[in-house]
């Protein structure tokens, strides 16, 4: 029986009583939008949850790769004050000679291959660095006829001048195909080499 009707039987109830009876909330209903509210709140949050789980678990799943910086291939004449700066591919593949104030930088493989039962080892040279007792420009080393084969003019300090040449014969056995293929690789890499000079004012 709803509160007007209630009125209309009992005819003495107050009429302010009975507006305040139509306006008492409906708590049951309330009871059950709060309820679906908050189980749409937890889905949600459910939701976000699991959408955070799977993108972490495929961040950590991902293999992160981080590239290091390989130490430079550096072959250092202490003796000059000059260091050369190799291609890195040439680890352990060469050595180096020192013949008086000169300097020959070679194919260890083919060397050894070469100079098997030798008294003297020989072949897969790559190049020397020559010493010569004068300074000069690189003008005056075309004028005194010093560039015989290809070479490249390095620097000079007051006495003296360094070049550095590149072999002008055949450094590997002719029959090794092999060897060969490996010299001619790192022959076209020599154009590669960068140098540090320190001291060039200053003669050892």
């Amino acid at each position: 029986m709803k509160a007007v009707q209630l009125s209309e039987h009992i005819g003495n109830i107050d009429e302010e009583l009975v507006e305040q009876a139509a306006q008492i909330p409906n708590y049951g209903h309330i009871r059950r939008k709060r309820r679906i509210r908050r189980f749409a709140a937890a889905a949600a949050a459910a939701v976000l949850m699991a959408g955070s789980f799977s993108a972490g678990a495929l961040a950590f799943a991902r293999e992160v790769v981080v590239e290091v910086p390989a130490r430079q291939e550096s072959l250092e004449l202490a003796d000059i004050g000059l260091t050369l700066l190799l291609p890195d591919v040439w680890s352990g593949k060469y050595g180096l000679e020192k013949d008086g104030d000169n300097y020959i930088v070679y194919n260890k493989q083919i060397r050894e291959a070469l100079s098997e039962g030798e008294d003297d080892p020989f072949g897969g040279v790559l190049f020397y660095i020559i010493c010569y007792a004068q300074a000069m420009t690189p003008e005056q080393v075309v004028e005194n006829g010093f560039d015989y084969t290809a070479y490249r003019y390095l620097f000079a300090t007051k006495e003296r001048t360094y070049i550095l040449y590149h072999a002008s014969d055949v450094q590997w056995d002719p029959g090794e195909k092999q060897q060969e293929k490996i010299y001619r690789q790192m022959e076209s890499e020599v154009e590669d080499i960068r140098f540090v000079v320190d001291g060039v004012l200053s003669d050892g």
